[in-house]
């Protein structure tokens, strides 16, 4: 009745689970589109359709939602995104998360987006380095072998029918795109080229020929918007969908909302036409003069199985036969669908799900060539998949597999709950319930277990599973590699998939009229969101005992501040179960010392957390340079050293991202005058206070109160942290307060803001315009410009100015060794008064000319007004010593004008 069933942990499990198994699918999120009736309905509109559709692109957010919406749902083909990157080099509007970070978060997003059209999603190992210009350059950061061998391994997977692209040639919107796209282009080819990555051949994998390939018109800029119109093929999406009672662009916008860390719309559009554009590229069918659709010519019924025959189809006749059969269920199925007694269908679903497992064992059997055999098998199994969603749906089961813990350390041991719900008049048989874990991991099996779920009843059934003591942690299956452009894969086995498998299935075989069927779910854990977030889940993960985490993981010195030295918070996280005693302790270089030297602490329940501040001393003598320190917990001999992000917001399942548990110490030449007054508005993802602190600089952070009615004199200078004006409807509010200061003699820096920082000017059309901002002392506006070749030079328009000169004296050296970009959003068309101090080019010819606005500056009656696209916001958490300095003069320059006794060192 129960089997226990550790997973496989060799390269071959994904090639098995994709080709030998019977498929069971996982939920990521069940949405209402894959429950109850409407499911179901959605269910059935799938059986009859073979054909397939992948969406490549290169970011999160590239994706055409509402054609995914309306092949998927709508008419029922099965439907893939493989997405190049995990957007790791963007920007984020709803949480710190930077870089790696943001690559889970965009990734867990994008997963949460399927709920709406149900696609599948791949990846590649290419890393979003930052913003591009150039293809050459993106193409060489990412190792164009690497990423290509991965989209054709994702193709020679997926076997799709067509596929769609990005524009191959475009100067807007980032080249990345245009990469994407010829990559795209040149694995249309390889994938069914059996000399191009051989080694995918020689794992059990077939080559394959998408039929079509498209690349997308009218879109982030691309040069095929001038193409002939004749030629190109428009999509209808704004229609409606009875079982929605929307169209599929309302979808796929609600579906494309999912994207919140990169400020995606939350409205929904009205009803109304919506045309998707595209432009055939290549084929290797006969194609229609005028195409209407992206299928012309392509047979996406049951019947096209057969297609795949080679030989003479009447040398085999048994498969026409048996698909004329399979295909009659369907249609039977479909025609007694009442959504009030879904369980109707259940009949022909069973007699179908034999038929196509009865032709599968005979294509196997057959003297069919190996090659056919394969393409048979693989569109069968699908199929099969299909039939056994569409039964589990007819009879409105429902499986939950919840764990008692949702982290637990290697060696726990936890509850795990089984709950079969069986919604229909009919009581089923349960065959076998088994526990899929990792090896070594133990499941204590109860002796008694139900054999039937009764009509419209539940059962339940509890398990005690011991995790083993040398668990794998339940982190991504990537990493940064040694190169930026791409990551290294640590578990090659998972290769472009959004995640490593979850931990802990629950496999559920059950019978119906004399048929097999089976359901699967992940081990999860269930908890209260914030009060308005409703219930939260994530899948069971296994985490270190103990999480070490570093604030801040780099830390500056000025070198004239060596003997103050700097405070370090360390926090220990427990995640075990019963009362352990520890310490932290510390690896130090020569010389150096930290007080206290350890720490004792107890933990006596899981969830406990300690946070100790340490006081570092370097020696006093201490040359320029970077230096790093190790920290760790011991726990009865065990140290533990690994620090962990957790991931969770409400629109996503919550993840975690590890980082070393160590602290890099720089010791810097930056000087801050004395005496500074400084007001600080919090931005989103804002870590610049986190540097100002690094400096020695005392600040305040100003809430709604400060801003409304403190008096803003008791500060000299003001700073708005990233994107304030997006994030801070009270900065908005009280906006003309801090002007009035500045007026009166005080420095206001405003760090970057997107295009919220304009005017938005709505017109008939629907569209919108950009005019002067109403947030500054002058008119002007935030402007798409950017530089984003990190070592490009930058010149200063005026050298003698105070920024490049006091207290730090700047230099070219202090623009070495940023990182990902040099700025973004710059404030470029503005009035005379503005005064430049910078200048820059990139080297890419889609980005030519000098980039002006990174740095800005006027007078505005007694005071300054600056406004900064640098990316700061990047390279101060980065540790970037230059942009410390660049910081350091920036708030010097505000009140007092005594500069006597600053300690100023230079270059």
């Amino acid at each position: 009745m129960y089997r226990h069933s550790p997973f496989l942990s060799t390269p071959l499990l994904i090639l098995l689970i994709s080709i030998l198994v019977s498929p069971v699918a996982f939920s990521q999120m069940l949405s209402t589109y894959d429950e109850g009736a409407l499911g179901l309905a959605f269910a059935l509109r799938k059986l009859p359709h073979t054909g397939s559709f992948l969406h490549t692109a290169a970011h999160p957010d590239d994706e055409d939602n509402s054609l995914l919406v309306a092949l998927g749902r709508g008419r029922g083909l099965r439907t893939g995104l493989l997405t190049l990157t995990r957007g790791s080099g963007g920007q984020n509007e709803i949480g710190p998360e930077l870089f790696d970070a943001l690559g889970v978060l965009r990734t867990g997003e994008l997963m949460s987006m399927h709920r709406y059209d149900g696609a599948e999603q791949f990846f590649t190992r290419a890393h979003d380095f930052g913003y591009s210009f150039s293809v050459e350059e993106t193409l060489d950061k990412w190792g164009p072998k690497k990423i290509l061998a991965d989209i054709v391994r994702v193709i020679r997977t997926f076997r799709p029918d067509v596929i769609v692209m990005l524009p191959l040639k475009g100067t807007g919107g980032g080249q990345h795109h245009q990469a994407s796209a010829h990559l795209t282009a040149e694995a249309f080819k390889a994938a069914s080229d059996p000399k191009q990555f051989p080694e995918q051949i020689a794992e059990g994998l077939q080559t394959w020929q998408a039929k079509k390939l498209y690349e997308r018109v009218g879109w982030g800029g691309s040069s095929s918007q001038n193409l002939d119109k004749n030629s190109l093929l428009n999509i209808e999406t704004g229609l409606f969908d009875p079982l929605f009672g929307k169209t599929y662009f309302e979808i796929g916008t609600e579906a494309r909302s999912m994207h919140r860390c990169q400020g995606m719309p939350q409205l929904i559009p009205l009803p109304g036409p919506r045309t998707s554009s595209w432009h055939l590229i290549d084929s290797v069918i006969e194609n229609t003069p005028q195409e209407t659709d992206l299928f012309d010519g392509i047979d996406t019924s049951l019947f096209a199985i057969e297609k795949y025959v080679s030989s003479q189809i009447d040398q085999v006749p048994f498969i026409h036969s048996m698909l004329s059969q399979i295909q009659l269920r369907i249609e039977d199925a479909q025609k007694i669908f009442d959504p009030s007694f879904p369980e109707k269908t259940a009949i022909y679903l069973s007699q179908g799900l034999e038929l196509v497992r009865n032709l599968r064992t005979k294509i196997l059997t057959s003297d069919l060539k190996k090659w056919e055999k394969y393409q048979l098998n693989f569109l069968l199994q699908k199929k099969e998949k299909d039939f056994q969603n569409a039964l589990s749906l007819a009879h409105q089961l429902r499986l939950e597999v919840l764990s008692s813990d949702g982290l637990i350390e290697p060696g726990q041991q936890f509850k795990l709950q089984i709950s079969l719900s069986n919604g229909s008049s009919q009581s089923l048989n349960i065959k076998e319930i088994q526990i899929k874990t990792p090896k070594e991991w133990k499941v204590l099996v109860p002796t008694n277990s139900p054999k039937t779920i009764p009509a419209q009843g539940v059962v339940k059934q509890d398990f005690t599973v011991t995790a083993s003591n040398s668990g794998v942690f339940t982190e991504p299956y990537w990493k940064p590699g040694p190169r930026e452009g791409h990551y290294q894969i640590i578990q090659p086995q998972f290769a472009t998939l959004p995640w490593s498998p979850p931990v802990v299935t629950v496999e559920v075989e059950l019978n119906n009229n004399n048929t097999n069927f089976r359901l699967a779910e992940p081990a999860q854990f269930r908890y209260e969101g914030t009060w308005i977030g409703g219930e939260q889940r994530h899948d069971l993960m296994v985490v270190p005992a103990v999480s070490v985490e570093v604030d801040p993981k780099i830390t500056i010195i000025p070198q004239t501040q060596i003997s103050q030295g700097r405070q370090v918070r360390v926090t220990a996280t427990y995640q075990g179960t019963t009362k352990r005693h520890g310490t932290l302790e510390f690896e130090l270089p020569d010389g150096w010392n930290i007080s206290p030297k350890t720490f004792r602490f107890t933990f006596t329940k899981e969830g406990d957390s300690i946070s100790k501040w340490f006081y570092l001393y370097p020696p006093i003598n201490t040359h320029l340079g970077a230096f790093n320190i190790r920290v760790w917990a011991d726990l009865n001999g065990q140290k533990y050293s690994r620090s962990l992000q957790s991931i969770d917001y409400q629109h996503i399942k919550r993840r975690h991202f590890y980082y070393p548990s160590q602290l890099q110490v720089k010791v810097v030449d930056v000087a801050v005058k004395p005496g500074l007054k400084l007001g600080y508005i919090m931005g989103t993802g804002d870590k610049v206070p986190e540097a100002l602190n690094q400096l020695g600089v005392k600040f305040k952070l100003l809430e709604e109160d400060d801003l409304a009615s403190s008096n803003l004199d008791s500060y000299n200078i003001i700073i708005t942290g990233i994107r304030a004006y997006l994030t801070r409807k009270d900065l908005q509010t009280y906006n003309e307060r801090l002007l009035e200061w500045v007026r009166r003699g005080g420095t206001l820096i405003v760090q970057y803001n997107k295009f919220e920082f304009n005017r938005t000017i709505p017109q008939a059309n629907g569209r919108k315009i950009m005019s002067d901002s109403p947030w500054t002392p002058y008119p002007a506006q935030v402007s798409r410009n950017r530089i984003t070749d990190e070592n490009t030079a930058v010149e200063a328009i005026l050298p003698t100015h105070p920024i490049f000169n006091f207290p730090n004296q700047l230099t070219n050296q202090d623009w070495n060794n940023w990182v990902q970009e040099r700025g973004l959003y710059f404030l470029e068309q503005k009035d005379s008064r503005y005064q430049e101090l910078v200048r820059m080019e990139d080297p890419f010819i889609y980005n030519s000319g000098k980039k002006h606005g990174a740095l800005v500056i006027t007078d505005y009656g007694q005071g300054k007004w600056l406004y900064i696209g640098l990316g700061l916001w990047r390279q101060l958490p980065a540790g970037v010593e230059g942009a410390y300095r660049l910081l350091a003069n920036l708030i010097s320059l505000g009140s007092p004008q005594n500069t006597q006794n600053i300690n100023q060192t230079n270059h």
